[in-house]
């Protein structure tokens, strides 16, 4: 979330006030997201 670049039209506070709002710590949430997609990566072209 650091690297501008990364999701550049994504607002930041959208993605922390969500976290939030689900009662959930941001870096957990995030793990268990990237953990979900892993099986359609290619799918959503995010294969290297």
């Amino acid at each position: 979330m650091k690297d501008k670049a990364f999701a550049r039209a994504v607002s930041r506070e959208d993605i922390v006030d969500g976290a939030h709002e689900l009662g959930v710590d941001l870096d957990d949430h995030i793990r268990v997201v990237v953990e979900s997609l892993k099986p359609i990566a290619s799918e959503l072209g995010l294969t290297t």
